[in-house]
């Protein structure tokens, strides 16, 4: 592969590492004792065990053998106008992202590569979720190395860009958070506590102990998402851009343009607020649903001080976080009859239009706290719907439709006239000038994703 360079040794192994743990996980607890137990009903002696050995080494360089070629024809080059990945024996795959189209460089350290010092580096492309290359594995250091290289191709070719700045970088936005917080975090998050309250159910009641598995399965991956994805995060801000690095399995760092959020969530879950920490949550064009784990977090902040959050919402933009909490100004909240369908929250939930900010927030919550806010011109759709329950009440709701992410934006249990003023008012709003497409490109991938895909607690 003339012009390509090769990806480490070890890289065809490390890519299946789980599934080779898992089947070697699986031959060692339900064979083992009955092959052990054959072995002496049978008399079999040590040269037939032997022979058995020799022929499990014979397959093991037959499998290194064929992992040879797979990382033989693997590698990248990094051209002029694009980055170019190549793997497959029997299937060749050749993925190619021109300059122009990249957003955001990433190099990851998932936990088995780790061991042996190798990164990934996840290239970020315009277009939907699936338009990512990755470069898997290298050594760290030239992990570091090649993700240098390809900004500095981005800056050539966008001297403008997002993803370098000339700016001198500034202080940690947010310094690496303590590992208690993080754990504390976790087991204060509705899903934890409702996961550990259901495991004394069996001991409360006739249930056995199997009707625990359902939700532990359920849940056990958003617990995880919460420790893993705050554990020693840090933030900093250089130019425009967010870099974040964080990670318990899987250390990553993460860059973030400015210019691809779209909408941003401020929130404190119900338990957190004896400690006074917050969240912070954007959505980012391109990125998708954090179901994706490929995609990164999408957390600036994943628990913090109500300071810290501050920090960077103000880095945000365009609003601080005194203004995005403000309810006194709002330009539309729930009218007392709302409390019919909404009890608890109808006294928080507002809308506030902000044309010369050019953005639309909205609070809602008493119990947990939610605090959203969105650029008008990235709302691609706008839905006034009115439920059984609103409609004898003259209530409605308008969704914000936006990018897929972690999260949904929507205005409740408004008046209905006010609701249909409030659509009346986006709908005249100014959309950003239309891309330039590639005419030889796959519509498929410049497609967002449908929307309202939602990551919540």
């Amino acid at each position: 592969m003339e012009g390509y360079r090769q990806v480490h040794r070890l890289s065809p192994v490390l890519r299946v590492w789980a599934f080779l743990l898992a089947l070697a996980t699986l031959a060692v607890f339900n064979f083992t004792m009955p092959i052990y137990h054959w072995l002496q009903r049978e008399g079999v002696g040590v040269v037939q065990v032997g022979w058995a050995v020799a022929g499990f080494a014979a397959a093991l360089l037959v499998l290194f053998a064929l992992s040879r070629m797979w990382w033989r024809s693997s590698g990248f080059r990094i051209g002029e106008e694009e980055i170019e990945t190549r793997r497959g024996v029997l299937t060749k795959q050749v993925r190619s992202a021109r300059y122009d189209r990249i957003q955001a460089v990433d190099v990851i350290e998932p936990f088995a590569p780790r061991l042996f010092g190798l990164a990934a580096v996840r290239i970020e492309v315009a277009g939907n979720t699936n338009a990512s290359l990755e470069i898997t594995y290298l050594p760290r250091a030239e992990a570091d190395e090649v993700r240098e290289e390809i900004l500095r191709k981005i800056a050539e070719e966008r001297p403008q860009g997002p993803l370098l700045d000339d700016a001198p970088p500034a202080g940690p936005l947010v310094p690496p958070i303590p590992i208690n917080r993080s754990l504390a975090a976790t087991t204060f998050q509705m899903s934890t506590v409702f996961t550990l309250l259901w495991a004394f159910v069996p001991l409360w009641t006739d249930l056995s102990a199997a009707a625990i598995i359902p939700v532990v399965v359920g849940f056990f991956p958003r617990i995880w998402r919460t420790i893993d994805q705050s554990w020693r995060f840090s933030c900093t801000k250089d130019g425009d851009v967010f870099h974040l690095t964080y990670g318990l399995a899987n250390r990553r760092r993460q860059a973030v343009p400015r210019g691809r959020i779209h909408a941003l969530q401020v929130r404190q879950p119900m338990f957190w607020r004896m400690f006074g920490w917050w969240t912070v949550s954007v959505t980012v064009a391109g990125y998708g649903s954090e179901r994706n784990r490929a995609t990164g977090t999408s957390k600036l902040l994943p628990v913090g001080t109500w300071e810290q959050a501050q920090a960077v919402v103000r880095a945000v933009g365009p609003l601080s976080l005194e203004e995005l909490t403000d309810l006194e100004h709002a330009t539309y909240r729930s009218p007392r009859r709302a409390r019919w369908v909404s009890p608890i929250d109808w006294s928080r939930q507002t809308v506030t239009v902000r044309k010369d900010a050019g953005v639309v927030h909205s609070t809602v919550g008493r119990v947990g706290r939610w605090y959203q806010m969105v650029e008008i011109p990235h709302i691609q759709e706008l839905s006034y719907t009115t439920g059984p329950t609103q409609r004898p009440l003259d209530l409605a709701t308008v969704d914000l439709d936006i990018v897929p992410g972690a999260f949904k934006v929507s205005c409740r249990d408004l008046d209905a006239g006010q609701a249909r003023e409030l659509v009346d008012t986006l709908r005249a709003r100014e959309l950003p000038p239309l891309q330039p497409v590639d005419p030889l490109s796959d519509p498929a991938d410049e497609a967002e994703l449908a929307p309202r895909l939602v990551d919540g607690d």
